[in-house]
């Protein structure tokens, strides 16, 4: 059995979401503080300044909880795992989104009490964006604490390399690795199923003023500077570890980040046209990026997600349509 998942539309700390109300057959589609659809789930969103119950944790068609449904069938759903290590969302940017810096592993255990950090990647889905990652060489945690006192936001923008993005452009961004999104950005990320952070900017570009727990963390305003790294790249050796080039699996599959690169999670782009049969490995996340068609037999087209349990990883695609899936 696959499970069609519903839209999970996540409050933030910026503004956009234009797209996914598009997406949602909304009537008069904005930008909002809802710029984030939350497509596989089991993980609740940090929002201090707006605390909604269950606020992140995705839905089957039939109401029930991602996280419900994995947690009174564990064998069946993910296998002999502890849970599911994964969180997949969309984001539609129409501002700049904040600087900020996630927790490696190491980090998060020592200091989020979690087996998980926030390592991430980036599928991007439109053109005419930028983004910003990693420092440049020279940058201290002196130098960016001192522009943090300063708040100096150009400067610490400066500090980061910024790259123009265009539709297809795959980005890896490794825990403890400053970043920021930039405006007009449509993008599909994978990463481990936390909402960690730290931000060194105190208000954000639209003039929201954000809590001192949604800046250090929980941290404290010293401690939250550990949590980057600053061993800086110039901007060829950046584009290098950032920018990851696509493998191909066969004529059909090609592989965007596999175990080469991380053991974190996987994740392919599937092309079809007219047929597609394959048994997966493992459990896995699907998101349709174009075209439309059936997946296992349920009608699918952009946008529309599904869980493949772990018991049932046999993959049937009948149609046109490009498709990212998403596996542990």
């Amino acid at each position: 059995m696959i499970y069609k998942l519903l839209p999970t539309r996540v409050y933030r700390s910026y503004y956009g979401g234009k797209n996914l109300d598009i997406l949602q057959n909304i009537p008069k589609p904005v930008f909002s503080r809802y710029p984030e659809d939350w497509i596989s789930s089991v993980s609740l969103a940090y929002n201090p300044d707006n605390v909604v119950k269950n606020e992140g944790l995705s839905m089957t068609e039939d109401g029930v909880f991602l996280k419900d449904l994995i947690e009174n069938d564990k064998k069946n759903m993910i296998g002999d795992r502890a849970d599911m290590s994964l969180l997949f969302k969309l984001l539609d940017s129409s501002e700049r989104l904040v600087i900020q810096c996630h927790p490696t592993r190491d980090f998060a255990k020592k200091h989020f009490n979690s087996k998980y950090g926030k390592t991430e990647c980036w599928y991007i889905l439109s053109d005419g964006g930028e983004i910003y990652i990693g420092f440049k060489n020279g940058i201290t945690k002196e130098y960016f604490m001192e522009l943090f006192q300063k708040q100096d936001v150009k400067e610490m923008l400066n500090c980061l390399h910024c790259f123009k993005v265009k539709k297809g452009d795959f980005i890896f961004v490794p825990g403890g690795v400053p970043h920021a999104i930039g405006a007009n950005c449509f993008l599909a990320e994978l990463q481990e199923p936390t909402d960690f952070m730290v931000i060194p900017e105190k208000v954000t570009p639209s003039g929201i003023k954000l809590k001192d727990s949604k800046i250090h963390g929980g941290l404290g305003y010293e401690k939250m500077f550990d949590c980057f790294e600053y061993s800086g790249l110039d901007r060829e050796d950046a584009k290098k570890r950032f920018f990851l080039a696509p493998q191909k699996v066969n004529d059909n599959v090609l592989s965007l980040v596999d175990n080469n690169v991380t053991d974190m999670f996987k994740l392919e782009e599937i092309t079809v046209d007219n047929q597609y049969a394959s048994k997966l490995e493992s459990y896995a996340i699907l998101l349709v990026i174009q075209g439309n068609g059936f997946i296992n037999g349920e009608k699918a087209c952009f946008g529309d997600r599904f869980f493949m349990p772990e018991n049932d990883k046999k993959l049937q695609i009948d149609g046109n349509m490009k498709v990212l899936v998403c596996k542990p």
